[in-house]
């Protein structure tokens, strides 16, 4: 499947307008911080900046997100990875944005900034929740058969003309330039090896995330862990951050689902997986570096044994997350049909022109980048 031009366009404009809503709060922070080192030391998490930056507004994913808007806007335009890459970038706003609801709503943010930031915050949330949900209905609205002219001029279907028997011409994304053509093959494929790979790690990070919270589960008594997903006065959140067992629970749930997309080669596996990916490799960072400010690495054989879970588990989600963009960002552009191509009969019928056009790899459908997660 592919886009219409329209929905394209549409999905390019939705884009712009997130990125130009998140990059005017991080400029807005980058004016309130004590210069870019501070806002930085804030996004990974030191407890002393937290403390003294109340006024903050931003977290680590909002860089990610514009990064990844960019992205998406831009393979609207020229990818035929566009649905997927649209979708992605609504589904992760949603994720990231929607604890905002009731998140600026407590009573207990009084505390955290006056009335009039949060109100300028929570209208941003929604705009930006209204946005995401403007790019699913453009991805559902503006889908169609990437060889769509192709199958109506082999199969007799093309706008009849009157002068001439030569098949309708038009032009379309992801599909040949002239309706009797064979569709142009697909955007550059994963090969077999590297879908195998990006299964395995974004699976083992969504399970070391799970364990996680499971272990805080048990750590903490039901009040205190529900506020791990619903936010508490003494967590120390920026306006629009989101809990921590929210977070977690959100990047388990879209590296399983990426995972299975690349194990079947479904259309979103690539963009949904470089979503996934990015998220991991993000808050790796930021815990890596906060490690070093503090000076774990340098004692880690005397920091007790939860500590030293956290820190390697750090490390094993930013190997897991570069290995997994690396993979996903390159292709094979002679890789075959899916299995499930395969399942259903595969190799579709071939027209007088047709002399076939895939490889023998093993692929998911057309798809293409960022950061993804």
């Amino acid at each position: 499947m592919t886009l219409t031009r329209g929905s394209r366009t549409t999905g390019a404009a939705l884009c712009a307008a997130l990125a130009a809503l998140t990059a005017a709060w991080i400029v807005r922070d980058l004016r309130a911080a004590d210069g870019p080192a501070a806002l930085w030391w804030f996004w990974a998490g030191d407890g002393r900046t937290l403390l003294s930056a109340r006024q903050l507004t931003t977290t680590l994913h909002d860089p990610l997100l514009l990064v990844g808007y960019a992205v998406a806007g831009f393979a609207a335009v020229r990818s035929r990875a566009a649905a997927g890459a649209l979708a992605a970038a609504a589904v992760v706003t949603l994720a990231v944005r929607l604890p905002g609801l009731w998140l600026l709503s407590a009573h207990w943010m009084d505390l955290r900034a006056t009335g009039e930031l949060r109100g300028r915050a929570l209208v941003s949330v929604f705009t930006a929740l209204a946005v995401a949900v403007g790019l699913i209905i453009t991805v559902a609205a503006g889908r169609r058969p990437a060889d769509a002219p192709y199958r109506a001029a082999v199969h007799g279907t093309a706008p009849h003309r009157s002068y001439g028997t030569a098949p309708h011409r038009m032009s379309s994304y992801g599909t040949a330039p002239h309706g009797g053509e064979p569709p142009v093959p697909g955007a550059a494929r994963p090969r077999r090896g590297a879908l195998l790979t990006a299964f395995v790690l974004l699976t083992a990070a969504a399970a070391v995330r799970a364990a996680w919270e499971l272990y805080w589960t048990a750590q903490l008594p039901g009040g205190s862990y529900a506020g791990r997903f619903t936010g508490r006065d003494n967590l120390l959140l920026p306006l629009l951050g989101a809990p921590p067992g929210w977070l977690n629970t959100a990047v388990v749930a879209l590296s399983l689902t990426a995972a299975g997309g690349v194990l079947f080669r479904a259309s979103f596996a690539r963009p949904l997986g470089l979503a996934a990916a990015g998220l991991l490799t993000a808050s790796a960072i930021s815990g890596i570096a906060l490690s070093v400010r503090l000076d774990l690495l340098g004692h880690f054989g005397a920091l007790p044994a939860v500590d030293r879970l956290t820190v390697g588990s750090w490390i094993f989600e930013l190997a897991a997350g570069v290995v997994t963009l690396g993979v996903l960002a390159r292709g094979d552009a002679a890789a075959g049909p899916s299995a499930a191509e395969r399942l259903r009969g595969g190799h579709r019928e071939r027209g007088p022109r047709d002399l076939g056009s895939g490889g023998t790899g093993l692929g998911p459908p057309a798809s293409s980048p960022p950061p993804g997660r």
